[in-house]
This record gives C-alpha cells, structure tokens and sequence, in this order.
C-alpha cells in the first residue's frame, strides 16, 4: 500500500466510527435483552472484547477502503459482514454461569453477529428486520446462518456476500450510493 494509493485514510474519523460501532453494539445488546433473548442474569457483554472488536474493525476497514480504492463511507452490507466476523472471532457475549440451560444459548454470538448485520443493513433500524423476521423464509435462512457462523468456514467477506444478497432483495435502496 502506498501512501498515494491510500492517503484519503487519514482523514478518515475514527472516533465517530468508533463510537457508531460502540453504539449500535450496546443497542443490540440491550435489544437482545429487553425481547429476553439474552437473560441478563445468566450473560454479560464484555467490555473489553466489544473495544477489541471496534478497533479490529478500524484496521479491517482502512484495509477495504484501500484495497477497493472506496475514498468515502462503506456500503452497509460490508460494515455488517466485517463486524458479524469479528463479533464471532471475539465472542463478546459471556456466560456468567458454568453450562448452558439449552442449545440455544450456545448460539448466543451467533444470533448477536446476525442481529447486528440485519440491523445495519437496514439502516440501523431493526424494526425493519423484524418485520422480515415473520416472513416464510426467515427462520430457515436465520438457522443456516447461525450453523454457518457456528460450525463451518467463513470469511468476512464471504459474509459481506451474504449481507449483500439478503440486502439487494431485501433493502436494495442500499445501493443507490456507492
């Protein structure tokens, strides 16, 4: 990377990313909580994995913008891949307690990187997602997802992919800006 190549990075406003990410990370938490998918009892969001997520993500993103040559904001499916990856790379939902109570509780992270794309990719609001959520086809697409991020490889782009397609036919005023 040159500095010619890349010089439009530093002016890039790292503590408004920042506190975007922070923000819309205690958001879905505190969604998570008050629709008692998480109990709050029994996990807790750690702080200092959720400070390693955001400043991965810095890196991750000047890396993007450079490579993709993009000189102004990222589209939302890529800021919903990047993140989903390193909320699963981090795991910043912890169990307080020593077992799990059922299956899904393992799937925590899982369902909080999902939720947290979705939100994203529809512009923040995941009320727009949840009225997805009653659709025919949410429930298998969610538990293949969660399986995906669980059990097999993936990657953060291949994740952006992913956020992409579910955007084009879900959210495609997404791609009116580049």
């Amino acid at each position: 990377m040159s500095i010619d190549e890349c010089k439009y990075l530093a002016g890039m406003d790292v503590f408004g990313i920042k506190t975007k990410r922070l923000s819309t990370i205690v958001s879905i938490w505190d969604h998570l909580i008050t629709n008692k998918t998480v109990d709050n009892d029994r996990f807790k969001l750690s702080t200092p994995l959720i400070n390693e997520i955001v400043e991965h993500y810095i890196n991750d993103l000047r890396a993007i913008k450079c490579r993709s040559r993009i000189t102004g904001k990222i589209q939302l499916h890529k800021v919903a891949g990047l993140m989903a990856a390193l909320i699963i790379r981090y795991r910043p939902i912890i169990l307080i307690d020593d077992k799990y109570v059922n299956d899904k509780e393992m799937y925590i992270n899982e369902l909080f990187a999902i939720t947290y794309g979705l939100a994203i990719c529809g512009e923040h609001s995941l009320e727009q997602c949840e009225k997805l959520s009653n659709s025919e086809w949410f429930t298998p697409w969610i538990n293949d997802f969660m399986y995906l991020l669980h059990s097999r490889n993936h990657t953060p782009e291949s994740l952006i992919f992913i956020f992409q397609t579910f955007s084009v036919f879900n959210f495609p005023e997404n791609f009116s800006v580049e």
